[in-house]
């Protein structure tokens, strides 16, 4: 399984990175772009986003969706080496029109406050973002990706999060990411 997530990672950076080559290539297009009012990237994750914090979702801000979107989808994943890429957040179904997904989602499967999105899950917790714990006392890059989808996706709200990681890269129109580091400090229970 782990594989096949690798190999996955793979075709969806290289489908990511020809699509930044075609929008450059395009002067009067600008470019998908998703920022964060609570950090830009290259910055370290605050602690209220992580499990030594609230341990809440953070806030998007989405701008220039490209056509034809018909949802919008959030993955996050920490860097655990070559092999291992935990996700630890899948959101999908966003509604195209959103500019802003608010920070402290609710853990359900189905979000209506967020036009019918749906979250994945990491059994055996519940539905939706799982604060990131990353090993103690040194540094773990988290990438926050935004997609935008060519289809509405079926899966169900609920789905594990890898199994929506694969459906959500296989629907990808394109794509921007925010990576910021975060130290989980030594010493603690987490």
């Amino acid at each position: 399984m782990r594989r096949r997530r690798f190999v996955q990672t793979l075709g969806a950076s290289a489908l990511v990175w020809s699509a930044g080559c075609t929008e450059q290539s395009d002067d009067t297009t600008p470019a998908f772009e998703v920022s964060s009012p609570a950090f830009s990237s290259g910055d370290t994750l605050p602690p209220r986003f992580t499990c030594d914090g609230e341990g809440v979702s953070p806030p998007f801000v989405i701008e220039r969706v490209p056509e034809p979107t018909a949802a919008l989808a959030v993955t996050a994943e920490y860097d655990g080496g070559v092999f291992s890429q935990p996700v630890f957040w899948t959101l999908w179904n966003v509604p195209p029109e959103t500019e802003r997904i608010p920070a402290g989602l609710p853990r359900k499967p189905t979000l209506d406050t967020l036009g019918g999105a749906r979250q994945g899950t990491q059994p055996p917790n519940e539905p939706g973002y799982e604060p990131p714990c990353p090993p103690a006392g040194q540094p773990y890059e988290h990438r926050f990706q935004v997609y935008a989808l060519g289809e509405k996706l079926s899966i169900e709200g609920g789905t594990e999060q890898e199994e929506a990681s694969e459906t959500i890269a296989n629907a990808l129109i394109a794509s921007t990411r925010l990576t910021v580091d975060y130290t989980h400090p030594a010493g603690t229970d987490s």
